[in-house]
C-alpha cells in the first residue's frame, strides 16, 4: 500500500511521543558512548577535537546531526567542525550512533540530519519517503584484519566472500578467532550483504587462547586511527584483504548525508550543502587515505 502524500501523512511517533524526550534519550545514549570511550576497531571517540575543543562548541540552535562513530573516531567530524566554525560561525551538535540506529532515528525525525555509512536501510527509507536529500560525501575501504601467522589459511584468497567463509569455518573448527562486527553497524550490514554465514561450531572444538589476535572487519578510517593510537600493540595484526585491490570488489563503504521528512531544520539544509561544497570536501581530502572524495 503506497504511503499518503507528505502533507497528509500521519506522524505516528514511537513512545515517548514527545520529540524532545526522545532527543534527550538519544543524547544520553551518545554521551554514554563518549564517556565510555566506545571502542570502534580499536579507536575511541574521546580523541575528537570537535567534542573537546571549546572554541568549536555548538550553539543551542545548531542542528542535531547523527554521525556514524567511524567519522568521529577518525577525526573527520573534528575537521568539519573546525572548518565550520571558521566559515559559518557555528558547528553542529554531533550525536554518534551506529548507522542502523542512526537511520531509524532519522526516519522518526529524532535528529535533524544524519551522516551514515552505506546501509540497506537507507535505500528502503528513501523509497518510503522518510528521508531525502541523500548525497555521498566520502568513501572508505573495508579491511579484513587478522593475525600475522594466518591461522585461517586465507593467504591465497583474493575475494572477500571466499576469505570470510574460510575464516568463519576455521573459527567454527576452533582453529582461529573471529570478532564479529557490532550489531547495527555498517560493517555488520556489509557482511550480511555478502551472504556469508558462520557454520555451527564443530564438535570438540577447543576455545582459542585469551588475548589472541582475532580476524575482524574494519574500515580504513578506523584502522588508521587505531594504528596511531596503539602503535606497537598492533604489531601482530595485519591487513589480509582490503578495498581498492585486485579481486576485492565491493570492499568499500560510502559516507552519506540525508535529512528527515518529519522535521525541517534550516541549519541542516545549509550544513548538507556546505558538506558537499569546497570546504567540506577539502576536509575529506585532508583525511586521505582514511577517507577518499566521492567518485565522479
Amino acid at each position: 500500500m503506497p504511503l499518503p502524500p507528505r502533507h497528509a501523512r500521519p506522524l505516528t511517533l514511537s513512545p515517548p511521543a514527545d520529540l524532545g524526550g526522545r532527543r534527550h534519550a538519544l543524547r544520553l545514549c551518545a554521551s554514554a558512548w563518549v564517556l565510555a570511550g566506545m571502542p570502534l576497531g580499536g579507536a575511541t571517540l574521546m580523541g575528537d577535537a570537535a567534542w573537546a575543543n571549546p572554541r568549536v562548541a555548538p550553539r543551542a540552535d545548531s542542528p542535531e546531526v547523527g554521525v556514524d562513530p567511524a567519522l568521529v573516531a577518525s577525526g573527520l567530524t573534528a575537521r568539519w567542525g573546525q572548518a565550520m566554525r571558521r566559515d559559518l560561525g557555528w558547528v553542529a551538535r554531533w550525536t554518534p550512533l551506529p548507522s542502523g540506529a542512526l537511520l531509524r532515528a532519522l526516519a522518526q525525525g529524532d535528529i535533524d540530519m544524519g551522516l551514515f555509512l552505506s546501509h540497506p536501510q537507507a535505500e528502503r527509507l528513501s523509497q518510503e519517503g522518510l528521508i531525502h536529500d541523500r548525497h555521498v560525501l566520502a568513501r572508505t575501504d573495508v579491511l579484513l584484519l587478522g593475525p600475522t601467522q594466518d591461522d585461517a589459511g586465507i593467504r591465497s584468497e583474493t575475494a572477500p566472500a571466499g576469505a570470510l567463509r574460510q575464516v568463519l569455518a576455521a573459527h567454527a573448527a576452533g582453529a582461529a578467532s573471529w570478532q564479529a562486527p557490532a550489531p547495527d553497524s555498517a560493517l555488520a550490514a556489509w557482511l550480511a550483504g555478502l551472504g556469508v554465514q558462520a557454520p555451527p561450531p564443530a564438535s570438540g572444538a577447543k576455545a582459542r587462547p585469551a588475548g589472541e589476535v582475532p580476524y575482524r572487519l574494519s574500515t580504513r578510517a578506523e584502522w588508521q586511527t587505531e594504528q596511531t593510537q596503539r602503535g606497537r600493540q598492533m604489531a601482530n595484526t595485519r591487513i589480509w584483504l582490503q578495498g581498492g585491490t585486485a579481486g576485492a570488489t565491493g570492499m568499500g563503504l560510502a559516507c552519506e548525508v540525508a535529512r528527515p521528512f518529519r522535521t525541517r531544520h534550516p541549519g541542516a539544509r545549509m550544513l548538507s550543502q556546505w558538506l558537499q561544497g569546497p570546504l567540506g570536501q577539502q576536509a575529506v581530502r585532508a583525511s586521505a587515505p582514511a577517507w577518499q572524495a566521492p567518485r565522479g
